[in-house]
């Protein structure tokens, strides 16, 4: 039974990766890889001309730690499914074997991140500590240990059936302070979260050793982990197990003003959808807004007219791509059933939402950029120009998909 359980997990974990595997085709495409590796050159140039005069003053010891923190943190990742708390009742005697592989996997599936951020933060400390790096060493050494060792105290916190915001908090504070100590005052008692760590996780497991599976908050997590990733992929093509959420958003609803009588027809009635849609909706709106943050953190970081230029451009044109998919989730949903019109006014409607949202893009990345470099402000008139070919392209070739369907 106990090879039973591991090749379980192992033949779910084969599914996930299949499935992976099939959604970064359509994710990492030309453009968006593009977009990554301009991304990446824009962040290493502004990094390293950054690192030449580093601003004085600053606790970059405890901002690092929180950082660090927050990203240690692993997710735990179970792949179980709805159907497991019925049929895999007889096998809960075998379910710590299946849990050591989860583990496993959710350390490793994350590693990556923390690895990463190990060699950003490395020049910056290396330069503020006089070109010296024996205690990075100590701060690698917890980097890479107390996220697997706050993954079996995750597990153990969850089979207690204890509550998840008092891990957390936990979590973050030793994580904190145990990588503020090492990078700070650079002191060897930093290592004592890794025992303290171990400590609790030993005491959880002789007090809990009798407790039942916990199947209901595991299932929960993993359903809510892999929905969350189907709403990024999302973003990209489609994906048919994802459920549409919507939130409320009270300082939108300016934005949201029911259509007057006289424009409350075919004409204006996907525009509003758009919008609506757009507005609530749990995903677009939260990837969008991410990506604007971004590009406007980096055109002020960089300093640089004519790279953050470019930098904004590319955003722009990546942030309107992105949201073509946006028209598919909502031309091909619900409301063309109930009130059918044609293709053209309901590409018309997307057309007048893609223009908005460009507009309004278009202006926040130029107020940025006329702040930091007021020079060359006339420059920024160039966020406009990509934005409205960019869309054109887009309905061009929604009209021309459109096409396609009716032959």
């Amino acid at each position: 039974m106990t090879s039973n359980a591991k090749q379980l997990f192992i033949k779910r974990k084969r599914e996930i990766t299949k499935e992976k595997q099939y959604y970064n085709k359509f994710i990492f495409n030309g453009h968006f890889s593009v977009f990554l590796v301009i991304l990446l050159g824009a962040f290493i140039m502004g990094y390293a001309g950054w690192l030449q005069s580093i601003p004085k003053g600053i606790n970059y010891a405890l901002i690092a730690g929180v950082i660090m923190a927050v990203i240690s943190i692993f997710p735990i990742r179970t792949l179980l499914k709805d159907a497991d708390r019925l049929f895999l009742l007889p096998f809960e005697r075998h379910m710590s074997v299946y849990m050591r592989q989860s583990i496993g996997y959710s350390y490793f599936s994350r590693l990556g991140l923390q690895i990463a951020m190990l060699i950003i933060l490395f020049p910056l400390f290396y330069v503020l500590n006089g070109r010296t790096f024996g205690f990075y060493i100590i701060f690698v050494i917890l980097a890479l240990t107390l996220p697997l060792l706050g993954l079996i105290l995750k597990w153990l916190w969850y089979k207690y059936k204890l509550e998840s915001w008092s891990l957390y908090v936990l979590l973050f504070i030793i994580f904190t302070s145990s990588y503020y100590v090492a990078l700070g005052p650079k002191s060897i008692a930093s290592i004592a979260s890794i025992f303290i760590l171990i400590g609790l996780s030993y005491l959880l497991y002789y007090i809990s050793e009798k407790h039942l599976f916990p199947w209901e908050k595991l299932i929960k997590l993993e359903q809510q982990h892999h929905m969350n990733y189907y709403k990024f992929v999302n973003m990209f093509t489609d994906v048919k197990h994802l459920k549409e959420t919507a939130v409320r958003r009270s300082y939108l609803d300016p934005l949201l003003v029911t259509p007057k009588k006289k424009k409350f027809n075919a004409q204006n009635m996907y525009l509003y959808l758009f919008v609506r849609s757009f507005a609530r909706g749990k995903d677009a709106f939260h990837i969008i807004l991410r990506l604007v943050v971004i590009a406007i953190i980096l055109i002020v970081w960089l300093q640089q007219p004519l790279v953050t230029l470019i930098i904004g451009s590319l955003f722009m044109y990546i942030i309107l791509l992105q949201m073509a998919q946006f028209y598919t989730q909502q031309a091909y949903g619900l409301w063309p059933q109930v009130w059918p019109v044609s293709d053209s006014k309901v590409i018309r409607g997307y057309e007048q939402f893609l223009n908005r949202l460009m507009l309004i893009i278009a202006i926040i990345f130029l107020i940025v950029y006329i702040v930091m470099n007021p020079t060359y402000g006339y420059a920024g008139l160039l966020f406009f120009l990509v934005g409205w070919l960019t869309v054109r392209n887009v309905i061009k070739k929604l009209k021309y998909q459109e096409t396609l369907l009716r032959d």
